[in-house]
């Protein structure tokens, strides 16, 4: 049963991860979307700050297209460290060389570099590689589980997206569960089955960076036609990545890369198995794929929140929010606003339009990798409902403990 917010407002903690047992608490979000901006006090970090939530679709869009007033800085998490003691090396220092945690001008230097290597062209000559890897896993998983009984996100879903981003970056595909394996540990931080404790960030990402360290090297003493050697040859006014603003790059890629698809997919087809009537509208052909893709993503947002610093003193909503504030933007709120969307609590492959929030709320941080997830998501949903004539649940599914990630941490299902 999905939580609700009205026992006491004052004490609703939003990041409690108890509220997130079996998903986004809709419920909680459906309440606060009518009420003014809510303060969370994050009790499971007692030296943080808390934050507010921006969980209207309008206000999700404002906070997004104002970087001026509302900065993406230091972290894209309503935490500013994962140290693990005062003084310690802390993981959110990396942020200085992402593209997700910069402001203009900086962001808009970094962005317009790696655009010269990421293109829609890009995505579209890795098309039918991409079916290749697709079946490839399905081979790999039906291979240890002929029966067809396999877990969809564990056996399938980690590793079709780490692969495609992989091959485009000319990672060798057998180390395809080592990059699932650095990426999860690195992303995963709020569930102890993945990282036992915040040592372990720095321990993954310590193997991770001298693997694309050498990987880029060898780039730039060879160069291939694959992406790393694109993103390291990009040149806007003379101007190239730095060294380590590529490592940060790659390493934003394969996280994202994964993260992103894997979660969608796989929360999709769950959608799919669960309501049969929407299956067959798919397996009909009657709503083409593309449009499909975009209602996967709008009622499963891979990313349940990002974060924004307010930079000024500014009111929003009936919030008086100061300088220095954190705001959570929760697309997984502002993608079931009513006042957007009819029936937003119902997933429907015919919805059209479908302006949804699910790769940012617009500005210059929206996602650089639409283009490439919504081509994977098209071609993985195709070569299931191909290949498989039946697609259904064979045991009971289970969250991964997030906030931020909206995802499965296991789905077993009976393909056949």
């Amino acid at each position: 049963m999905n939580p609700s917010a009205t026992a006491d407002p004052a004490e609703l903690d939003i990041s409690d991860l108890e509220l997130w047992k079996e998903g986004p608490p809709h419920e909680v979000f459906r309440e606060l979307r009518g009420q003014d901006l809510h303060f969370s006090a994050l009790r499971d970090f007692p030296d943080e700050t808390g934050f507010w939530s921006v969980v209207t679709y309008d206000d999700i869009a404002r906070v997004g297209r104002d970087h001026k007033t509302f900065s993406s800085e230091r972290s894209i998490l309503v935490v500013d460290s994962l140290a693990r003691e005062p003084g310690a090396p802390d993981p959110m220092d990396l942020g200085a060389n992402m593209l997700i945690c910069q402001d203009p001008p900086r962001h808009d230097r970094l962005k317009a570099l790696v655009q010269r290597a990421f293109t829609p062209k890009t995505a579209l000559d890795h098309t039918e590689r991409m079916r290749q890897i697709i079946n490839l896993v399905y081979d790999n998983a039906l291979g240890k589980h002929p029966d067809g009984r396999l877990d969809l996100v564990r056996d399938v879903g980690v590793f079709v997206p780490s692969m495609v981003i992989g091959d485009m970056l000319g990672v060798p595909r057998e180390d395809a569960e080592q990059l699932v394996s650095w990426t999860n540990r690195t992303s995963a931080f709020e569930d102890p089955r993945l990282v036992p404790d915040l040592d372990e960030l720095w321990t993954a990402f310590g193997e991770f960076a001298p693997y694309v360290d050498g990987l880029i090297r060898a780039r730039e003493a060879n160069p291939t036609d694959d992406l790393t050697t694109k993103i390291i040859e990009a040149e806007v006014d003379g101007e190239r990545l730095s060294h380590d603003e590529a490592l940060m790059f790659f390493f934003v890629l394969m996280v994202a890369g994964n993260d992103s698809t894997r979660a969608v997919f796989t929360s999709g087809m769950k959608n799919l198995m669960d309501d049969p009537g929407q299956m067959e509208l798919v397996r009909s052909g009657a709503v083409p794929l593309e449009q499909v893709v975009e209602e996967f993503v709008r009622f499963n947002p891979a990313f349940a929140y990002m974060r924004r610093t307010a930079t000024c003193d500014v009111e929003l909503s009936g919030a008086e929010i100061k300088a220095g504030d954190k705001l959570a933007m929760w697309y997984v709120s502002g993608n079931r606003d009513e006042k957007v969307f009819e029936n937003p609590n119902r997933f429907d492959v015919r919805r059209d339009p479908n302006p949804h929030q699910g790769f940012g709320g617009g500005g210059r941080h929206f996602c650089l990798g639409a283009g490439l997830a919504r081509l994977e998501l098209k071609l993985w949903i195709e070569e299931t409902l191909r290949r498989f004539d039946t697609i259904e649940p064979d045991g009971s599914p289970e969250r991964l403990s997030s906030t931020f990630l909206n995802q499965w941490y296991s789905m077993p299902v009976h393909l056949a």
